[in-house]
């Protein structure tokens, strides 16, 4: 064989492989159509793990006005759950490695939004499934989850009152009738842990045994969103109300003094967390809690899970520990970093959280078309020249679009004698999201450095800008910003 030859071969096989990897990489690909998309951003939202929950977008295309239909070609490590989310709605769904979705979403009111507050009143997308090759994952989880549903309506009373053991057995027995021996162990699982969760729930099987049915050495279904939740029912509130071995007071202790190791030691003395890596879990999602709990301190909290990431042996432990430290940085706002924002006034000029360093921001988001938000502006009205010295102020308006904000300020009697600075949301739902806005209005305090100082900020009316007014005998070099 000649080198020419040779090469040849070299260059087709690399080619081939090249082709094979490509083709492997993007193992999802999603299609959905629907009349009313045109215009929108349609996003892939992924959940980093299902113990932090903390949301990743993965892929985001902005449509023509046009536009019927988005395509998405992924990849994924693993069959996880998935979130299609345009503005502030929602359709999730479980993505299965290597399968494909055709999906449609049914006629929706997007203009929703502008009469009721979906940011915090959820609405889902109207999508359906129309044609896919996950096996009937989704189809048979919504079974599942129907049946369980409809059965707890009618026999609510009877499963958790008076903890009728025959009931939760023939609702075993109509979940099981929904599966067969040609499904996944994705969709056995779910099925026995959804199960699980009503069998805690009703204390029909005593607790340790049950625990030990659903966890002791059995493997840890990371990616499985049924054994997941059921961990969340039976081990969420270990530390706070379910523990017999440690005690709040050690808690406290140990994670003052960062000491892992006798935390981690005595959670190995109950006898169903011998598992060590089970045992890690339960004091990750422990970590959790505590975080959010207001009986511990949110920074003791933080060192003990920096410190864990460097004496864990495992992998799925250390992404879980980044992903909770990840989700504490997005909750704290106390002391964080303002996100950074370009928004357009009335006038065609692009505003920076950039222009206000140098002085205090009181921020606010709001909706003009609501006599609540009129209220509290116009408080802030009688307040911002006595502040101004000291303060810049910004509002935000979350109007559909920035002709209402317009007509506010140029065509309405009040809105002509705010002089501060406003400026329109430009539809940048993540924006609202990365500064926790669910309801309006929303006030923030942001220092003059760009740190966050109060988030939420109490309103106007109940007296927020009061503590910020100087008192005649105080020089204005000297004037105290007190955040409380």
């Amino acid at each position: 064989m000649n080198n020419k030859d040779w090469g040849l071969k070299v260059f087709s096989f690399l080619f081939f492989l090249f082709i094979a990897l490509v083709s492997n990489a993007q193992n999802l690909r999603i299609e959905l159509k629907g009349e009313n998309i045109g215009g929108k951003t349609v996003k892939l939202i992924s959940i980093m793990d299902n113990l932090s929950n903390l949301e990743t977008e993965i892929a985001s295309k902005q449509l023509s006005q046009t536009d019927t239909l988005v395509n998405f070609s992924v990849l994924i490590e693993n069959t996880s759950f998935m979130k299609i989310r345009i503005e502030t709605f929602d359709y999730g769904f479980i993505a299965q490695k290597g399968a494909s979705y055709n999906m449609r979403l049914l006629p929706f009111d997007f203009n929703i939004k502008d009469s009721i507050n979906t940011l915090f009143y959820k609405f889902e997308l109207p999508i359906i499934i129309e044609n896919t090759t996950d096996n009937n994952l989704n189809r048979t989880i919504y079974s599942i989850d129907t049946t369980i549903e409809n059965y707890l309506i009618d026999n609510k009373k009877e499963i958790l009152f008076y903890r009728d053991k025959k009931k939760v057995d023939s609702l075993k027995l109509m979940v099981n009738s929904l599966i067969d021996s040609s499904q996944s162990n994705y969709i056995k699982d779910y099925a026995k842990y959804s199960l699980g969760k009503i069998e805690f729930s009703s204390k029909t099987i005593n607790d340790k045994k049950l625990k030990a049915q659903l966890f002791y050495d059995k493997p840890i279904l990371y990616d499985n969103i049924g054994y997941m939740d059921c961990f969340e029912v039976v081990y969420g509130h270990y530390f706070t109300e379910g523990n017999k071995v440690i005690t709040k007071q050690n808690l406290i202790r140990w994670f003052e003094n960062n000491n892992y190791f006798s935390l981690i030691d005595s959670l190995g003395v109950d006898t169903l967390l011998k598992n060590e890596v089970f045992r890690e879990l339960v004091f990750l999602r422990g970590m959790k809690e505590a975080y959010f709990s207001t009986q511990y301190n949110s920074l003791n909290i933080v060192s003990m899970l920096e410190n864990f990431i460097y004496q864990t042996k495992f992998k799925e432990h250390v992404k879980i520990a980044k992903n909770l430290l990840e989700l504490f940085a997005q909750k704290s706002y106390y002391g964080s970093n303002a996100k950074e924002f370009s928004l357009q006034d009335i006038h065609n000029n692009y505003i920076t959280l950039d222009k206000y360093k140098g002085k205090p921001l009181i921020l606010s988001f709001v909706k003009l078309h609501e006599p609540s938000n009129l209220r509290e502006l116009n408080m802030m009205y009688s307040f911002v020249d006595t502040l101004k010295d000291n303060f810049n102020f910004l509002t935000i308006a979350c109007d559909n679009s920035l002709d209402a904000l317009f007509n506010f300020l140029v065509n309405s009697n009040v809105g002509v004698r705010y002089k501060w600075d406003f400026a329109h949301f430009g539809g940048n739902w993540d924006l609202l999201k990365a500064y926790n806005v669910a309801v309006f209005p929303t006030f923030i305090l942001i220092d003059s450095k760009g740190t966050i100082i109060q988030n939420p900020m109490r309103k106007p009316s109940e007296g927020s800008l009061m503590p910020f007014v100087p008192r005649k005998e105080v020089v204005k070099e000297k004037f105290f910003l007190d955040p409380k």
